[in-house]
């Protein structure tokens, strides 16, 4: 941490005093007695003139206040979203009436259009933002977690030191749901997600049993502690699988195909206690893929243009929902005077699958996963209206905002500052490369408790129980205990994506959609696509592409060699706790 502006002014003047101190010893040993007088005359008034400098110069630093220093009266709300893809927003150029709040709010504000997460899981990518640390790095690398897995320096913990008064409401299990499977009760672990917070509030059951309901508790913390310079983190998770199961009926259906029964309910029901039957859950999307809805290992039903209508019609009446959430925020801001002093972030944790590459969720690192949304809205609508196509990365956000308060940024940060970039400094850049880590797979989360849950509270098929027992047995000694977790790795420009799979033959071996088809599937080992021309990536165009492939390889194996030479420890004596939803 560097000094404040006191003690810097302060060591400056130490420092002159012995500069000319020292210039006098010398003068002494070295000049004749004829001409000691003068010299010794003239040393005195240069030091007394340093010192009436120096006295001046620390006088008009205390007097006039630092500009930059905004973080003595400015509040901060970060709003993450889950699994929000930004091209289902209308500001984003959708055409369906998704945001309309989002979308009014933008015109007073910076929109990003080209932001990328550093991981396509919730909890891994979130650590990324609040630490500006890669998952590797900072250590939320898994779904398995000890209460000090993650000791780097977060947010909330330096805006507390400057002075904030720290607050938290979340909307998102996967942040304050722990499971301790020796004694198989839910615990209230206190990990980094809720440390540093005074207050760390968590939503409660609502709607069809759905945690996953909109965090209207921190418009009343506003509220209430309005006099205070705040730090407020909202993470809602209503956008995630099971679409709107957390949103009232009568708003649920909105976008609704007219007339339609899901179709998962014509088959074996696997309803779990996730929702109401019509309910978009893991259980159904999960069993999708190219199209093909499978059960006991089989297809049994090909999807029609009006069920994928369907599933994107509950995933927008979720963003529907949250986007009317984020305008009672906006209004709970102006009814109470503080849009003249609050910054506020509103971000996608990560992207959705829905079905462009056969799959849906967000399994994979493709660009619906790791593309997000990002907008920045500064006191009085500072620089609003503005545009940045440059590419940034999630971990980008943290350094932003301590740039923009005037706080000196932790040299262990591995974010770039945004504030350039916004104030339209000449040569500012973003990310040429953006790093993505895709740890831990899906697999290695089904393999701790997850799975074993699952096929507990499922009527699975009869043909299927046996198997999943099986499955699960097999992703145990795949990924045994106090491992590291597997994972892949990806770089993307603004024109390319390179994905190197570390591991391909073993995720051929516990792969879920091996898995779940019954046919077995070949990874490549490096996939490279032109996201321009294919933005959903269907064509690797590796084989065509030897030379990019070389050159951005070469960037992410170099990427690569930097992250594990500081990665963190994993599962070396720690008792680990379960985050139950991926």
């Amino acid at each position: 941490m560097l000094g404040s502006s006191t003690e810097l002014h302060q060591r400056n003047k130490v420092l002159k005093i012995s500069f000319v101190t020292k210039g006098v010893e010398s003068t002494m040993k070295s000049e004749s007695a004829s001409d000691y007088t003068i010299k010794i005359v003239s040393m005195f008034l240069f030091f007394v003139m340093n010192i009436c400098c120096v006295g001046l110069i620390e006088s008009s630093a205390e007097e006039a206040p630092v500009a930059s220093e905004r973080y003595k009266d400015t509040n901060v709300i970060l709003v993450s979203l889950q699994c929000l893809r930004p091209d289902h927003l209308g500001v984003y150029g959708y055409k369906r009436d998704t945001s309309p709040n989002i979308d009014r709010l933008a015109e007073s504000s910076i929109l990003f259009d080209n932001t990328i997460a550093q991981a396509n899981l919730t909890p891994v990518a979130m650590m990324s933002v609040l630490t500006s640390q890669y998952p590797r790095v900072n250590g939320m690398i898994a779904f398995d977690v000890a209460k000090d897995a993650v000791s780097s320096r977060t947010l909330p913990e330096i805006l507390k030191y400057y002075g904030y008064t720290t607050a938290a409401v979340s909307g998102s299990p996967e942040f304050f749901m722990r499971y301790d499977t020796e004694s198989g009760t839910e615990i209230k672990l206190g990990d980094v997600f809720s440390r540093s917070f005074d207050y760390f509030g968590r939503t409660r059951k609502g709607l069809g049993s759905s945690l996953r309901v909109a965090p209207v508790e921190s418009l009343d913390w506003i509220q209430k502690n309005r006099g205070k310079k705040f730090f407020m983190w909202i993470a809602s998770g209503v956008i995630h699988v099971p679409y709107a199961a957390g949103v009232p009926r009568e708003e649920r259906g909105i976008y609704d195909p007219p007339e339609y029964t899901p179709f998962w309910e014509k088959f074996h029901s696997i309803k779990a206690k996730e929702g109401a039957s019509d309910d978009t859950t893991y259980d159904v999307l999960m069993r999708i893929y190219n199209d093909d809805y499978y059960l006991g290992f089989k297809p049994v039903y090909k999807l029609t243009e009006k069920d994928y209508s369907y599933i994107v019609s509950r995933y927008d009446a979720a963003i529907r929902y949250t986007d009317n959430f984020i305008g009672q925020l906006v209004s709970t801001l102006e009814k109470n005077g503080l849009s003249k002093n609050t910054i506020l972030i509103i971000h996608s944790i990560h992207g959705e699958d829905l079905g462009e590459r056969g799959t849906y969720v967000h399994y994979d690192l493709s660009e619906s996963a790791v593309k997000s949304a990002l907008l920045v809205h500064l006191p009085d609508g500072e620089h609003g209206g503005k545009r940045i196509a440059e590419q940034v990365q999630g971990l980008d956000i943290m350094p932003t905002l301590l740039d923009y308060l005037g706080i000196p940024r932790d040299y262990s940060q591995q974010g770039s500052t945004l504030l350039p970039l916004i104030n339209g400094e000449a040569g500012a850049t973003g990310s040429e490369y953006a790093y993505i880590d895709r740890i831990p797979w899906w697999e290695h989360t089904l393999s701790r408790w997850y799975l074993e849950f699952k096929n507990s509270q499922t009527n699975y098929p009869e043909s299927e129980k046996q198997p999943v027992k099986d499955y699960a047995s097999k992703l145990k000694v795949s990924f045994p205990d106090g491992a590291y977790p597997p994972g892949d790795i990806a770089i993307r420009t603004k024109q390319w994506k390179l994905i190197l799979r570390k591991e391909p033959r073993l995720l051929e071996v516990v792969s879920w959609y091996s898995y779940i088809t019954g046919i077995p599937l070949k990874y490549g080992d490096v996939e490279l696509y032109n996201i321009l021309e294919d933005p959903y990536e269907r064509h690797n165009v590796a084989a065509q592409n030897p030379k990019i492939v070389d050159v951005l390889k070469g960037k992410l194996l170099e990427w690569d060699t930097s992250v594990v030479q500081k990665k963190a420890v994993y599962g070396v004596g720690e008792k680990r706790y379960i985050i139950p939803y991926p």
